[in-house]
């Protein structure tokens, strides 16, 4: 029975050891969590004591500046303090201002927001009441109406284009008016000129276009003239110097056979190149100058034959393009029907009927001339026929001497200012 006792005695011991063992871990744990809120706790006292002081400075620099603003600078007279102070307040109220104003545009623009909301909630209201879908604006989704408003400023950007466009085309077709009534007028003033000319009136208009050929054709031909006198002066110029040189020479008593002065005949030249006279020159300082001298008048010389074959071929080519451009005005006149044309459409009255038709093969325009120059009294009696008028190479004119085609000119101007006349 003791036994028994023992027994039941060490359990209920055992039993009461886990249940205070138990009742140890609890407690443990509790500690921990106990000490694990005081580590906190002191954090946050910590904190709230850093705050704290942190606050109480914030309070003394404010308690400070509000004692300098109510009392001034000690250090500054009375007056200054007065002034400082209301600098002061009067950056503090702008600056209050400055910050009601950005208040009240936000507080504006959310009031548009908000009527915004209220207008679409009424109309979502009225259509619920009318059950009625398609009653009032749509509601878009804010992703949708970011879309909405790209796709219009996408349209904006075309619209001001086709505007910038528009304009381009209007000041275009202002331009093409401005040219259309230009060749209108033209052509009213050409037209009354034709009348006038058929009509015979004798107060008939004045030729334009013959004008300012005529005018085209003189500013060449005075271009040329200025050239061909600068080249003159040049010349002239040169043998000056040239004849000085020789007298000086002369003066000093050096014989002239033995000196060059630039200015040679061609009898002194054949005599200085003759094989006799070259053989028998003395290879001296005085000869080897010489020759220098004649091989440098002879350079001199052949550079102004080139300028004047050049300056005749320039005036050979102006003449050429005054031809062609009388040869054209005749051929107008012959197709307005102011010719008579008796022999048949190939012949042009220009002169004599009886023209021999067996020639030899020559230039129509040197046949012309000869026959505007036999004829030259009576330009109105020669014939030519209109097939031998070949068209004018200017490149064939530029190798013809300006006589003839001076000749040629003056013969066709004769010509087309008797046409006209009639």
């Amino acid at each position: 029975m003791n036994g028994d006792r023992t027994e039941s005695d060490w359990q209920g011991l055992v039993s009461e050891y886990l249940v205070c063992k138990r009742k140890l871990e609890s407690k443990k744990e509790a500690l921990l969590i106990l000490s694990k809120e005081l580590d906190t706790c002191q954090q946050e006292r910590d904190q709230y004591k850093l705050m704290a002081n942190q606050l109480r400075e914030r309070h003394q620099s404010l308690k400070k500046k509000y004692r300098e603003l109510i009392d001034g600078d000690p250090s500054l007279p009375p007056e200054k303090r007065k002034q400082a102070n209301l600098a002061q307040l009067l950056r503090d109220s702008q600056d209050r201002n400055k910050r009601l104003g950005e208040e009240i545009k936000e507080l504006q623009q959310r009031l548009g927001e908000v009527q915004g909301d209220n207008k679409l909630l009424r109309m979502t209201i009225a259509k619920q009441r009318l059950g009625d879908e398609e009653i009032g604006v749509r509601h878009f989704a804010a992703h949708e109406r970011e879309d909405l408003v790209q796709q219009l400023e996408r349209a904006r950007e075309q619209i001001e284009s086709l505007e910038h466009d528009l304009q381009a085309s209007m000041d275009e077709l202002q331009d093409v008016k401005e040219e259309r009534s230009s060749y209108q007028d033209k052509v009213e003033r050409l037209n009354q000129e034709l009348n006038h000319i058929l009509s015979g009136h004798e107060n008939r208009i004045i030729d334009v276009d013959a004008l300012c050929m005529e005018n085209r054709y003189l500013q060449e031909r005075l271009k040329q003239l200025h050239e061909e006198v600068n080249l003159l002066k040049s010349n002239i110029a040169k043998y000056k110097n040239a004849l000085e040189r020789r007298k000086n020479s002369k003066g000093q008593g050096k014989s002239s056979s033995s000196a060059l002065t630039g200015v040679l005949s061609a009898k002194q030249v054949q005599d200085l190149l003759s094989e006799d006279h070259g053989c028998s020159l003395p290879a001296t300082p005085q000869s080897i100058s010489d020759l220098k001298s004649l091989a440098t008048a002879l350079l001199e010389t052949i550079h102004e034959k080139n300028m004047v074959i050049q300056h005749q071929r320039q005036t050979n080519k102006i003449l050429g393009n005054r031809v062609a451009e009388l040869e054209k005005k005749l051929r107008t006149l012959e197709v307005s029907g102011l010719w008579s044309l008796p022999g048949g459409k190939d012949t042009i009255l220009f002169g004599d009927p009886a023209l021999p038709t067996t020639q030899r093969s020559r230039s129509p325009l040197l046949k012309f001339v000869e026959q505007l120059t036999e004829n030259k009294a009576s330009p109105k009696d020669v014939w030519l026929p209109a097939s031998k008028m070949a068209p004018i190479d200017l490149h064939f004119l530029a190798f013809v001497p300006c006589v003839v085609l001076s000749h040629t000119v003056s013969a066709l101007v004769c010509v087309t200012d008797g046409l006209q006349q009639k």
